[in-house]
Order: C-alpha cells, then structure tokens, then sequence
C-alpha cells in the first residue's frame, strides 16, 4: 500500500494541471530539439563537399518536413 502513495499522488497532481497535455508537452520538447539542430545541420548539409544536390535536397525537405509538422501542430 505504500508503493501505491505516491503513484495516488502524482495521479492528483497530473489530473489537477489544467491545460496541460502530453501532446503539448511533446511538441514543446521537439520545438526545443528542432531550435537547437536544424539551424547547424542545415548549415552543414549546405556546406559539406562530399554531399551531392539530391542529397543536400532530401536533407532540407527532412528539415522542411519536421518545421512543418511543428507548426501544424502549435497552438
């Protein structure tokens, strides 16, 4: 019984924070992610001799795509 104490207790607490959501949290995390990768990788993928045209195209279009996936899904 006193396992389930503190499992009792942050179930209150989650069913207590109003407007808030996993969802939401989910994309703040992967906004946060996304702030802190795509500016520098895209700057590489720019950069890096080694990498053909359709290779730099499909790496953009994947940064693309994850920007666009974050913004669809921000309140």
């Amino acid at each position: 019984m006193k396992r389930l104490a503190p499992l009792a207790a942050l179930a209150l607490l989650f069913s207590s924070c109003e407007g808030l959501s996993v969802a939401d949290a989910y994309v703040a995390a992967d906004r946060a992610t996304y702030d802190a990768i795509a500016p520098e990788y895209k700057s590489y993928v720019e950069a890096d001799a080694n990498l053909d045209e359709p290779s730099k195209a499909s790496r953009i279009r994947l940064l693309t795509s994850w920007k666009m996936r974050l913004e669809a899904n921000s309140k």
